[in-house]
């Protein structure tokens, strides 16, 4: 497993300290100290909720720049299917697949056909799968990485069918490399994303030993240019390599669209996979066979780093589809045949992300419970966020792992200027 790297970054210089940012991170990870915002690798999800939060521009995103792909003797595209959703209703995606290669890559490639087979492979997985259940799919990585730290128990109801991004590339890089007459290592694949959250299931993946990817650009720095590249033209409209199913993964419910299973929920927005989850651990949703479930409002069109906003992504998107013919691309004779080849596995098992525990013993973690209990007792629990930390609760947490003092708390060192005030005012003349 490679080292966690946040997938954001915070400018210094745009940076106020508002706190904004670590109120609504999900899983607490932000912390203002010296002026600027300041992330926990361990504990971020890559959720983009604080890139959405913040009014200053001072969250940025980690991607790859034009560098990484001069590493690569044959650069390759793979769009996310929101890139098709930038530019109109009137945009074909073979026009944007041919923009690309307009732009610095050898050749840009269609993923629909994969999101296709891989909701088939779901699907026929069901009559094997064993409990527990719902299943959640695994499509969006930040909804993997919050079930990794802030809900483990869940972690195997996890579909255990590989992304198809990741499938899409491992097969390119094989094919490319055949008909280019190139090694694998000198074939860069990247990913046009909607989200910070692809990146670093890039860097750090997630159920496999090295990501079969080798970077990402955001949709939002390569709309631009592409338009003016696509008005070159020059492209061939052809709906017979489009799959019309594969094309809606990239809105809520899209994913679901594809499979014969209709016993299937669809959730979106932080705040609604967190209520989902929660009750999931209480025991909740049983009769349910899948979970479709994204972090961002509205599915990948409403990602962070998109252009177009996502009721009109979803609206051109929708209107991409019906102009697409509606034959499948597989065979489902095809699918099951790979599920016996193991195509679709994960690599590793998806474990739960270590965070550092406060204890290592049960007396040491005893002690420390009274510990807390006593330093929340003298906190205000106004969870106001001006320490620096989220809220008074995460603050103590801080203070027991020695990364803080509990006169952060502004309250408290208020109160005691009161009182030194007060002090010296009883002792005047």
């Amino acid at each position: 497993m490679v080292a966690r790297e946040p997938s954001i970054l915070f400018d210094p210089a745009r940076c106020v300290g508002c706190v904004a940012c670590s109120q609504v991170c999900p899983t607490k990870a932000i912390r203002v100290a010296a002026g600027c915002a300041v992330v926990k690798p361990d504990l971020c999800i890559d959720c983009d909720a604080c890139i959405r939060a913040c009014r200053y521009d001072a969250v940025q995103a980690r991607l790859s720049t034009p560098a990484d792909l001069a590493r690569f003797k044959y650069k390759v595209a793979i769009p996310s299917m929101t890139l098709y959703a930038q530019f109109g209703r009137d945009i074909h995606p073979s026009q944007v697949l041919h923009g690309l290669t307009r732009l610095g890559f050898d050749r840009a490639y269609d993923m629909s056909w994969m999101n296709e087979m891989v909701a088939g492979a779901i699907d026929a997985s069901f009559g094997e799968a064993a409990g527990p259940w719902p299943k959640i799919s695994v499509t969006c990585p930040a909804i993997v990485r919050l079930v990794q730290v802030r809900y483990p128990d869940l972690l195997d109801n996890l579909v255990q069918i590989e992304t198809p991004r990741e499938l899409a590339a491992k097969v390119l890089r094989r094919r490319v490399a055949a008909e280019q007459q190139l090694q694998p290592q000198d074939i860069g694949i990247f990913f046009i994303t909607p989200c910070t959250a692809i990146m670093n299931s890039i860097v750090a993946p997630v159920g496999l030993e090295q990501s079969n990817v080798d970077g990402a650009f955001a949709i939002s720095e390569i709309c631009g240019p592409l338009l003016k590249a696509m008005k070159l033209g020059g492209a061939e409209e052809r709906d017979d390599q489009i799959s019309r199913a594969g094309i809606r993964w990239a809105m809520s419910g899209g994913e679901l669209m594809g499979m014969r299973n209709t016993n299937t929920m669809s959730v979106h927005s932080l705040r609604d996979v967190q209520y989902v989850f929660d009750h999931l651990e209480a025991g909740k949703f049983q009769s349910v066979d899948l979970i479709e479930a994204y972090i961002c409002p509205d599915g990948c069109i409403s990602g962070g780093l998109t252009i177009e906003g996502r009721y009109a992504a979803g609206r051109n998107l929708q209107h991409i589809g019906r102009r697409l013919g509606t034959q499948s691309l597989f065979k489902e004779e095809k699918v099951r045949s790979l599920m016996r080849e193991h195509f679709f596995d994960f690599e590793e098992e998806i474990k739960a992300r270590a965070v550092r525990p406060v204890a290592q013993d049960l007396r040491r973690a005893i002690a420390l419970e009274r510990e807390r209990q006593e330093l929340l007792a003298r906190l205000p629990r106004k969870d106001c966020a001006a320490c620096g930390a989220p809220d008074c609760a995460t603050l103590v947490e801080d203070v027991l792992r020695k990364e803080a003092i509990i006169d952060d708390c502004i309250f408290l060192r208020l109160a005691r200027c009161e009182e030194a005030a007060a002090k010296r005012g009883e002792g005047s003349p």
